[in-house]
């Protein structure tokens, strides 16, 4: 049967017709049920922040770079965060790549402190200090989680086993110490030149794994 034969009989009341119409409906229910689904699957994700586009460490995060996504409610850690504010104007610990999830501990402050020494004893209490170096060509080499050892002019050690959390633009790296020691660190950067020596200790602290993404 042609086309036109098929039309015509369309258009003629009977079997062919009715079977037409009701194939036709079919699809077009399905259809809509499968479009009614994935709607509303999109709509249950959370919205998530993320990184709109690859962020180096140190950075003050703008509002540039960082975007709101819905992603699975399986593939979003706990610690996400879902509010441009709450991340618009932190300090980016460690690198970031476009597309990852922005999480309170990828930023400066107690949260990822409290990362860092939670395998540490109890009672030991933690300060993030900045460190002036006397030699910022050692920068290239301190990358986040250096375990590293304070130097001081003589040469004295005037700290050991910290942890580089971040080591972005200008000639200060931000190292976490143990509160007598950051204590000790911040009098001698007035006073003497410092440098950080990478050390051969074990790890005292735990870093989190930034390699992940979502």
């Amino acid at each position: 049967m042609d086309i036109s034969a098929r039309l015509s009989s369309l258009r003629t009341p009977g079997y062919r017709r009715s079977v037409f119409l009701r194939r036709a409906a079919a699809i077009v229910l399905v259809t809509a049920a499968i479009a009614h689904v994935l709607v509303d699957a999109s709509q249950s994700d959370p919205p998530i922040l993320t990184f709109a586009r690859d962020v180096a460490p140190g950075s003050v995060l703008t509002a540039d770079d960082l975007e709101l996504r819905r992603l699975p409610a399986e593939s979003v850690p706990e610690n996400a965060l879902h509010e441009l504010a709450l991340a618009e104007g932190q300090l980016l610990a460690a690198a970031a790549a476009r597309g990852e999830v922005v999480t309170n501990t990828r930023l400066v402050g107690p949260d990822l402190a409290g990362l860092l020494t939670r395998d540490e004893p109890d009672g030991d209490t933690f300060s993030m200090v900045p460190v002036p170096l006397a030699e910022p060509d050692v920068l290239p080499l301190l990358h986040h989680g250096a375990v590293v050892d304070v130097v001081g002019q003589g040469p004295r050690v005037v700290a050991v086993g910290g942890r580089v959390v971040t080591s972005g633009e200008g000639d200060a790296v931000l190292v976490l110490l143990r509160q007598d020691e950051a204590a000790a660190v911040a009098a001698a950067s007035l006073s003497e030149p410092l440098t950080l020596v990478l050390s051969n200790r074990p790890p005292a602290l735990t870093i989190p794994n930034y390699a992940s993404r979502f």
